[in-house]
């Protein structure tokens, strides 16, 4: 008797369709590619052979990755984007990343003619971006090339406002995002609010305050902003809730972010100028946990570095473990618009838990610049 015809789309079911004794082999490679020491070599190995490929691209495997790897800083934007140049590390990456993207957001609808979209603040792959003819702002996926317009902020429409993107907190969907945002309500107080894509809402916070600077750092959980020369204002970021700590005056007076510094702990970074010759210093202090020390003891030195000397030193931004050095000879001046990488001019990231420090690209130019840290291109998935 002769076998029944076979279905049509039987032959792809069974193909799409592993078999356990397949899908044992994929979980064991995914378990030794999450081991390579480097994200260099899983994308290396994903080139070997079309099985390793399907390992490497299936999302799941991409989210372990993400767990088990640190993002690296592949540039920063200020109007374009400025790709880590080699010799740094992440020179591969970032020229996979100009490939791939749209960093230019060329995408992007502007309402009016000879207006754009410029960067505010960038995590997890995503873009918040705000328009020079109106207080609209916008997240954007330079690799998919997705966005999302936010709705204005209830009363505040025409505010100064000051948008930051929350990081991706483990137990939300790859899609999901929150974005926080400093408005400026009566002269010299600000208003603190929270979008959440979820609900599609702005919240407001509760919060009433003065700020010296409305761009936060984050570490660990929090975001800190300046609130006086010894008092930081904290926003728990699951919480929601705001507080204020204390740290040492001498780090408040100079320019300084705040950085995770490894193995969990916050770290304050500081930066103490030297005199033309003499060098300038990079200086970290670590907040103690509750019952670690003395009692009322917050901070703890843990390491200075020398820079170059005949150079000052400034942050232009920090991010996920990575902070961003500007760096200008002491006889140019500072500039928005003018100045040559030949003067010496350059920025530099720092690993902030190592202090290992890498010229990110040299430009003359002092820019107020977005920190773009992230994935390679073949390892990422869509954030909007």
């Amino acid at each position: 008797m002769a076998a029944p015809p076979a279905q049509p789309g039987a032959e792809a079911e069974v193909v799409d369709s592993p078999t356990p004794i397949l899908r044992l082999a994929n979980d064991i490679l995914a378990d030794i590619f999450l081991r390579l020491p480097a994200l260099a070599d899983v994308g290396r190995t994903a080139t070997a052979c079309p099985a390793f490929r399907r390992v490497v691209a299936d999302p799941s495997f991409k989210r372990r990755l993400r767990r088990a790897h640190r993002a690296p800083l592949l540039g920063f934007l200020f109007c374009r984007f400025h790709p880590a140049e080699a010799p740094h590390s992440s020179a591969p990456f970032a020229r996979a990343l100009e490939r791939a993207a749209d960093l230019c957001f060329s995408y992007l609808h502007s309402p009016q003619p000879f207006t754009r979209w410029y960067p505010l603040d960038a995590r997890d792959g995503r873009v918040v971006l705000g328009h020079t003819s109106s207080t609209s702002f916008v997240v954007a996926d330079p690799l998919s090339r997705r966005c999302l317009l936010l709705p204005p902020i209830p009363v505040l429409a025409a505010a100064p406002q000051h948008p930051f993107l929350f990081p991706a907190m483990g137990d939300e969907a790859e899609t999901s995002f929150t974005v926080g945002c400093m408005a400026e309500g009566e002269p010299g107080l600000m208003l603190a609010f929270v979008y959440s894509s979820a609900t599609g809402e702005w919240s407001d916070l509760h919060m009433v305050t003065t700020l010296s600077e409305p761009k936060p750092s984050y570490a660990c959980g929090s975001f800190y902003w300046k609130f006086t020369a010894d008092t930081l204002l904290v926003l728990d970021a699951r919480a929601m809730e705001f507080s204020f700590v204390e740290i040492p005056t001498t780090y408040g007076e100079r320019d300084f972010v705040v950085a995770e510094a490894g193995e969990g702990r916050t770290g304050i970074f500081s930066i103490r100028p030297g005199d033309g010759w003499a060098p300038s210093s990079l200086i970290c202090a670590i907040k103690r946990s509750a019952g670690e020390g003395a009692a009322g003891v917050e901070w703890q030195y843990k390491r200075r570095i020398a820079l170059p000397p005949q150079y000052r030193y400034s942050f232009a931004g920090a991010s996920d473990r990575h902070l961003l050095l500007h760096r200008a000879p002491w006889n140019l001046r500072a500039t928005t618009s003018g100045g040559n990488s030949d003067s010496g001019s350059a920025y530099f990231s720092v690993e902030s838990d190592t202090l290992k420090i890498e010229k990110v690209c040299g430009l003359g130019q002092l820019l107020d610049a977005v920190p773009y840290v992230g994935f390679p291109p073949s390892l990422c998935l869509p954030s909007i």
